[in-house]
């Protein structure tokens, strides 16, 4: 439990940091995945299998673009049933 707890900290430091520097447009693999909450894994997989956020490729790094993955959530939206 302590050890998700910490985890959970941690997670919520790097989007803080995140969001405190509005200058920053790409993110680093780990940081897009927490600025769409998902994992890491699951954005790798995205990424190879097709699907998910576009990407760049800039050298062997790949950074996702801020404004990519506002437009990837916001086209993933589901309205709800009533």
């Amino acid at each position: 439990m302590e050890s998700l707890f910490t985890e959970v900290i941690d997670r919520l430091a790097r989007i803080e940091a995140t969001l405190a520097s509005p200058r920053k447009e790409y993110l680093t693999v780990e940081d897009a995945a927490d600025f769409i909450s998902i994992s890491k894994v699951l954005l790798d997989e995205w990424r190879c299998k097709g699907g998910g956020p576009a990407y760049h490729k800039i050298g062997r790094r790949v950074v996702y673009s801020v404004a990519d993955l506002r437009a990837f959530a916001s086209a993933s939206r589901v309205e709800a049933l009533r």
